[in-house]
């Protein structure tokens, strides 16, 4: 759900209620939360990043495929590989997700992403990271400066930092953020 504004407030008796307004998306889905059974439930607030931008995917491919031309594998191995290098672990209720598979299958057939941990004598066990259209704003930032370190390192030409900066920039303008990464 996405809030466009809260409001606290403290009640005669001493609680605290927090008010929330919601986008008119997100009002169906606190209506059906609503409906549920009472109890108690976890609730997390965080600032909303919007995905990264178009020119920053672009930016990354671009890169990606002119180092996999220059190591000579293909383009979908060096994007798999700058995202274990660079992406970011995929989390649910802030717990890494690990995956186990069957010792004889290959993870890859399943899930591209993700990088082995442990086997046993039955399966092994990988963790697992984001695609990049679902990274946000920051962790597409972090994957492209990766890349643009593996880039330099063999001499192939990327954008001025200044460049970069006023891509990022941007995204963080429209995330109305004026934190640095």
């Amino acid at each position: 759900m996405r809030a466009v504004s809260f409001d606290l407030r403290q009640t005669y008796r001493g609680e605290w209620v927090l008010g929330v307004t919601l986008d008119k998306a997100s009002v169906r889905d606190a209506m059906n939360l609503c409906d549920r059974q009472k109890g108690v439930y976890d609730v997390e607030i965080k600032r909303h990043r919007e995905r990264r931008s178009l020119t920053a995917n672009a930016y990354f491919h671009l890169l990606c495929n002119k180092l996999a031309a220059a190591l000579n594998v293909s383009n979908d191995e060096m994007k798999i590989h700058l995202v274990r290098l660079y992406g970011t672990l995929a989390l649910i209720d802030g717990h890494e997700i690990e995956i186990r598979i069957p010792k004889g299958a290959k993870v890859e057939d399943y899930y591209p992403y993700t990088e082995w941990l442990r086997g046993d004598a039955l399966a092994d066990y990988y963790a697992v990271y984001k695609q990049t259209h679902a990274l946000n704003s920051k962790e597409f930032a972090r994957l492209i400066d990766g890349t643009v370190t593996e880039c330099k390192a063999l001499g192939i030409e990327t954008l001025p930092p200044e460049e970069l900066e006023r891509m990022y920039a941007q995204a963080d303008k429209s995330n109305g953020d004026s934190e640095s990464r």
